[in-house]
């Protein structure tokens, strides 16, 4: 009997994390239609006071589920205590505004007490919120993929660059840690351990939980953690659990591999026992593969003084990813003034570091483009809707490591794909809409057969 009623204590606190929208939901919408009311000046006192009182009503029901929930364990105290002493505080708050907003009539000291303690709501929904997704998803999911600086802005370490390269990446940080990151430790994480079990690091790992350890170094087939995960999903043991998404064969593998090898923590891929087939499964999880063009490209960041020239040129600057300084630019001037060679000279200057360029529907001279042609970095270009000519296409016959062209509405013709067959690493081009003939199209294809044509006079792909 007791086992039962701990079972439906549990059956009932899954519906916290249903419940605990409507609150949410019912105090922001109060929030937005306070806002409309004092901006629009119209009445919506019977719409806010009611969206105060189902959230207060909810806040209680969510809060009663929330306790049964955590009478299961698995949540770390410190991070459980606050959210629940804040979802309190925001049933509580929530309820006082409900009473206060019917006063507020009344004079301004009970409208200022009556906005001081909606404030408070709204601030207190936000907190419980934040540390109600800590506990379902661990501490860092909210900044998880944040760049660096906002990192550091919330107290956070720079976030370490997985290396893909099988001759410098570690098997425990590029490898396993990656697949537990996104499989486990959703529910294994210092806010939320189930189990008594932490899987954000390898000291957690190797110390396993409340059944013990996990792993058996050099004994896979004796592990528990690869026991549970070849279960069947339907079994109660399997992991993940939660209907959460099962590891991938080539996942499962390695870290069989990992436990065979001892589990090492700072050992490189290539310093372990190496076959076939381990390394056909690296490449599975993104290890070994070749780097592209941008990603084997090391530069120091571009000249303060180019990039600010550039820029009052008329182009719109960006780095191509958080990490890289290689730049994307954009021309942002008057479409109907046509750009001049000085605008091109400029933008030449940051020749290694531009390797994305947009010139789409812009008006250029051919021999303008003899500065794009100096451009020795560059994979991208788009010159859709210009009047670039096949004299155009010649001047640009430098640029080897071109990626993607686009020449989509241009008045080219087949006197270009002369041109265009030396542009080896050349893998998408646009140039429907030309005057490029479907025959011209196919010697093109023939002489540059990785490569894809969208062509025609709507935009098939002609591969």
């Amino acid at each position: 009997m007791t086992l039962f009623a701990a079972d439906l204590v549990l059956f009932f606190g899954r519906f916290h994390s249903l419940v605990v929208h409507l609150p949410i939901g019912f105090i922001l919408l109060a929030a937005i239609f306070e806002w409309i009311s004092w901006k629009k000046k119209v009445d919506l006192n019977i719409a806010i006071s009611f969206g105060l009182l189902l959230g207060s009503i909810f806040a209680i029901v969510a809060i009663i589920f929330g306790f049964f929930l955590l009478s299961g364990g698995g949540y770390s105290e410190s991070g459980s205590n606050i959210h629940k002493w804040s979802g309190i505080a925001t049933a509580l708050f929530s309820l006082s505004a409900w009473g206060l907003r019917k006063y507020d009539h009344k004079g301004n000291r009970w409208r200022k007490a009556y906005f001081m303690v909606f404030g408070s709501t709204i601030a207190l929904v936000l907190t419980t919120g934040h540390f109600g997704g800590n506990l379902t998803h661990g501490s860092n999911y909210l900044f998880e993929h944040a760049p660096n600086p906002i990192r550091a802005l919330a107290g956070l370490k720079p976030e370490r660059i997985r290396i893909t390269s099988m001759d410098s990446a570690f098997v425990y940080l590029d490898v396993v840690h990656p697949i537990l990151e996104s499989k486990c430790n959703v529910c294994h994480n210092e806010d939320k351990s189930k189990g008594e079990l932490i899987m954000t690091d390898w000291e957690s790992i190797i110390k396993g939980g409340e059944n013990g350890v996990i792993l058996v170094e050099g004994d896979p087939e004796n592990s528990e953690l690869i026991r549970r995960i070849n279960l069947n999903p339907n079994h109660d043991d399997f992991m993940p659990s939660e209907g959460r998404e099962p590891l991938t064969k080539a996942e499962m593998e390695l870290l069989e591999w990992w436990i065979r090898e001892h589990a090492p923590s700072d050992k490189k891929i290539t310093e372990l026992t190496l076959d076939d087939r381990i390394i056909g499964q690296l490449k599975q999880v993104g290890i070994g593969l070749e780097k592209s063009f941008i990603e084997s490209l090391e530069l120091p960041a571009l000249d303060p003084q180019i990039y600010q020239a550039i820029v009052s040129a008329g182009f719109k600057l960006n780095t191509v990813s958080a990490e890289s300084t290689l730049l994307e630019a954009t021309y942002t001037g008057d479409k109907q003034i046509e750009l001049s060679q000085d605008k091109f000279k400029i933008l030449s200057q940051a020749n290694q570091h531009i390797t994305w360029l947009n010139l789409s529907g812009y008006h250029f001279k051919d021999e303008e483009l003899q500065y794009i042609g100096k451009l020795n970095n560059l994979t991208r270009l788009k010159m859709d809707r210009t009047l670039v000519t096949d004299t155009g296409v010649k001047q640009l016959m430098p640029l080897k490591n071109l990626e993607y062209l686009n020449l989509y509405s241009t008045p080219i013709t087949d006197e270009a794909i002369e041109y265009l067959k030396e542009f080896k690493s050349l893998k998408k081009l646009y140039v429907w809409q030309t005057e490029m003939s479907n025959s011209g199209l196919e010697k093109l294809i023939e002489a540059l057969p990785g490569m894809e044509v969208i062509g025609g006079q709507s935009g098939e792909s002609l591969n």
